[in-house]
Order: C-alpha cells, then structure tokens, then sequence
C-alpha cells in the first residue's frame, strides 16, 4: 500500500481488503466517517492535502464558536475520512453541543454584513493568486508563492465555515418552529418559505437561458457547439456568431468557477473546459426549457409567501408563537440561501482558483524535467512541490507507482466507517439519516423537494457523465454543488446517496421545483443506467420500474 505523500504509518495494516495505517496510536479509537458527499472518489497526494485545508477550515469554525471539538480528517487510500475528536467528558457533551448552539444563534444578527465583508476579501484572495507570475518567477521564489497560495486559499474556508453557522441555525430553528404547526409536514417543506429569492445560482440560470436563446438564433451554430472538440475560438468564427461569442466570455469570466462536481482539484471548471458548458447549451438549444428562470422564481416567491401566510393563519391565537415565526422568517430569507450561495463563492470558486495556480507550476515542473505533465503535480504532496521547484529531480516514476496506486482504490468501495465501531444516529437536516431498504425494487431515502417523477435514471458520478444527461432523465448521483444547475433545469427529477432537506443537492432541486429523493445509500450502485425509475419527493420512496 502506498500512503498519501508526505505520511507515515504508526501501526501496521489491519485489513486485507481495505489496509489502513494509522497515523496516530489513538486513531483506531476514533470513529472515521467517509465524506462520500463532497469527496465520493480516491483524491491523489495533493488532493489530499486539500481536503486537509477544507478540515483546518472546520477546525477554525469550531474555534470563533468556542465549541471545544476538533473534525480531524484522514486519506485511507485516497478516500477522505473525518473524525470527531473532544476531550469533553461523554456526560457533559450535550451541554457542549447546546452551548455550540446558542453561539450559532447569536451569528444570525450579524451574519448578512459578515458576508458582505467577506465577499470582497474572497475576491482579493482570487485575484491576488491568479497575479501571480508563476511563469516568470525565480524559483525560489515561487516555492515561496506556493505556500502562500495555500495559506490564503486556507483563509476562504475559514471564512465558509463561520459564515455558514447563522443560515444553517436560523433555518433549523425556523423549520423546528413551523413543523410544530404545519398538519403532517414533509420533510423541508417548512424550508420552502426562504423560496424564490434572487440570488447567484438564479444569476447563472438566467444567463445559461441567454446564451441558449442568443445560440438558437445563430445559424450553424447549434450544432457546433454539440461537437466533441467544440471551442469558444471556433464558435466565434461562425459567421454570425459574434454576439454569442461576447456574452459567452463575458459568463465564463462571471461564473466560469462552476463545472466540477465534486472537492477534487483535478476537476476543470467551465472556465478552463468550456466544451463542459456548451454541451450543456447545445441541449437547450434542441429542447429548449419550458419553464424560464424568472417564472420559475416567482412561483417559488409565490409559494413561499401562500406558507408564511398558512403558519400565520395557524398561530393567529398564539400571539407569542406568532412573533417568534416573524423573527426568525425575516433573517432566514436575508441570510437562508448563504447556505448554497457559500458553495458558490467558496467551495467551487476556492477549488478552480486554486487548481489553476497549481497546473501554472506543474508546468514550471515539466520544463524543469521533474514530471512528464502538468497534471502530474496532482499526485504530488503540498510539502513537496516547494523542494522540487528549489532542487529539480526526476519524479516521473514516483508519479506512475502513485497513480496505479491510485487507480487501484478509485476501483473499490471503501467503508462507510472504520475505527471504533458506531451506531448511526438520526441524521441532521444536512446529513440526512442513512436509510436500508430490503425490497430489490424499492429504495427509501429523504423526500427534499416534492413532486413525483417517472423516467430513465442516469447514473452520473462523472464530469463526463453530464453530457449524457437528457431533458426528463432522472439524475443518479452521489450528491450535488451549483455546478449541476444546467442539468437541474432539464432533468426530470433526482436521486442522491447522501445528504438530508438541507444537504446542497437538496437546496439547489427545491430551487429549480425538481422532485428528488436524497440520503437513499446506495441509489449509484443499486440503479442501473438508464433503468425506468419513479420517486416521489415527499415521500422520500424510490421504485424501480
């Protein structure tokens, strides 16, 4: 077995099919928990140490909270897992999980002008990695920029994961409030009140509907863009198709971050693969959406003001009841939608930023003969790189012993858990709880956004599975970010392993009015491609037809 760079074993291997070397003595009495969520494939060396950057964001979250906990993260064959670590004695974590809470509670206030302060020191972040002169600086010095890439890119999830405490809080607390006044509420149907608000991702869909209806008028152009070797440059000498080709720069440059489907930094982003974006455009140009953005906005606008309206009606003669609902439904509808648009700006903007800075050295690397490919660099650990640019040396072996390694995990499933053995709790609104189903034609997971959907599943744990997606397919997949929306728009309904009402994938569904079924398990092993299935999103039941 080969251990992430920059790794050391402390205990011997303990598994035959899934080996692990511990790197502390107390880590097998910890339970580890795969992140098959954000992170549901092998990452290689350097993908490793990022997600060990999105982990010191947690930890720093923990910190401004003054919850005294620790989420520790390792790479087990290039699967991340995460564990929770506190000295606080067993009987007195409850009151350490209320008092974690009520800090939560107090960001709510607060949390709108924290946000508005962080969005232009994000943008700093970006701008300043992507000034920098990898291609000319001395070597030194680039070791030099390299770590400074990282601590900065380290500073946007610190900001993620104190920003995200006041929307997450405010939206249990108000769901809490209206499923004790809702007559059998489903599940995240309270959530529908924060519905309809204008905001990015309903930015990128509009500008996705521009682009189709600019391409539909442009003679040739269509059916270019479907082409498998399709480029921005050849788009724009068709004749005609100048205007296409201005506002499709001009989206790349506002939302060309998005187009990874998960925390990997080897996944491009639109802006480095626009073919991954005008594949998606070619399907609406043939099909064109039946319901537009902004239609689609105001009848979830609607929606949301019909509810407020029933909880009203249901607490007229609870005065009290009432006043807290009005308290909490004001900050949830300024600040509830951080709870996606953070992914926006962090998590996807974060990843293509630092994934661009990283293939700019990879290349420095190739000149100087230390890889064969600037890709190579992924399978490199973050400590290595700066002695590599200070004192070239040929890696190329190394490189390929690390990537059949690789290959080898990416071809198994890893379990859920390993350590300390534990039972599966209830599951949060975000999480979700993890459902069994013992019936071969049925699975059961959490019903995130209502409306029943019948038609072909499409299995997509891919960048590259994206484009086979077609308008009424039901997504199978292991969860969601904002880089799905040009699939949501045309998809006929979705099905996820993971994730609860509140999960992204649950989120970004109920804002494109798309019935899905999160939290099932293991809907991406037990559906096959292109088998008829129906799921119904209120009641969480998946058949398989």
């Amino acid at each position: 077995m080969t251990l992430p760079a920059g790794e050391t074993a402390t205990t011997p291997p303990i598994d035959a099919d899934f080996p692990i070397a511990w790197l502390d003595p107390s880590d097998p009495d910890m339970t580890w928990e795969w992140d098959d969520m954000h992170m549901p494939v092998a990452v290689p060396a350097l993908g490793g140490d990022y997600v060990r950057v999105i982990c010191a964001g947690m930890a720093y979250g923990y910190r401004r909270l003054g919850t005294p906990a620790e989420l520790r993260v390792r790479i087990l064959n290039g699967y991340a897992y995460f564990g929770l670590f506190t000295e606080v004695p067993e009987a007195e974590q409850p009151t350490m999980w209320e008092n974690r809470t009520e800090a939560a509670r107090a960001t709510i206030a607060t949390t709108d002008a924290y946000w508005r302060r962080a969005v232009p020191e994000l943008s700093a972040v970006y701008a300043w990695v992507a000034a920098r002169p990898v291609e000319t600086e001395p070597a030194e010095a680039l070791a030099g920029t390299w770590d400074e890439v990282w601590t900065r890119i380290s500073r946007c999830w610190e900001i993620h994961f104190y920003a995200i405490r006041g929307p997450y809080q405010v939206l249990e607390d108000l769901a809490d409030l209206v499923e004790t006044v809702i007559e059998d509420p489903k599940p995240g149907e309270a959530l529908g009140l924060i519905g309809g608000g204008g905001h990015e991702l309903h930015e990128v869909e509009r500008g996705l509907e521009d682009l189709a209806a600019i391409a539909a008028r442009t003679p040739g152009l269509a059916d270019r863009m479907a082409e498998p070797d399709v480029t921005p440059e050849r788009l724009a000498a068709i004749h005609g198709a100048g205007p296409f080709a201005a506002a499709l720069d001009g989206f790349l440059t506002e939302h060309g971050h998005l187009g990874q489907n998960f925390d990997d930094l080897r996944l491009a982003s639109w802006g480095e693969e626009p073919a991954l974006l005008l594949t998606e455009l070619a399907k609406r140009v043939r099909e064109p959406v039946a319901v537009g953005a902004e239609e689609r906005r105001m009848r979830l606008a609607a929606q949301a003001d019909e509810l407020a309206e029933r909880v009203r009606t249901a607490l007229a003669d609870d005065p009290e009841k009432l006043e807290r609902f009005e308290a909490l439904l004001a900050p949830a509808r300024l600040i509830g939608p951080l709870t996606e648009i953070h992914n926006y700006w962090i998590d996807r903007m974060a990843q293509a930023s630092l994934r661009r800075f990283v293939l700019r050295v990879g290349r420095r690397l190739v000149e100087a003969g230390s890889i064969a490919d600037p890709g190579d660099i992924f399978h490199m650990g973050r400590d290595e790189v700066p002695a590599l640019l200070r004192e070239p040396a040929d890696r190329r072996a190394t490189i390929r012993e690390r990537e059949a390694a690789l290959a080898h995990w990416a071809a198994v499933r890893p379990p859920r858990k390993v350590g300390a053995p534990s039972e599966d709790g209830e599951g949060d609104r975000f999480d979700g709880a993890r459902y069994t189903s013992s019936d071969p034609d049925q699975l059961r997971g959490t019903g995130a956004s209502a409306g029943i959907a019948r038609g072909r599943a499409r299995l997509t744990l891919t960048q590259e599975d994206f484009g086979a997606v077609q308008p009424g397919d039901i997504i199978v997949c292991p969860s969601s970010n904002p880089s799905w929306v040009p699939l949501f728009a045309i998809a006929g309904g979705l099905i996820t392993n993971t994730g609860g009402v509140l999960s992204h994938a649950a989120v970004v569904a109920r804002e494109f009015a798309l019935p899905a079924v999160v939290g099932t398990g293991d809907a991406t092993v037990r559906i096959a491609d292109g088998r008829l299935v129906e799921l119904d999103g209120s009641t969480g039941v998946v058949r398989l037809l």
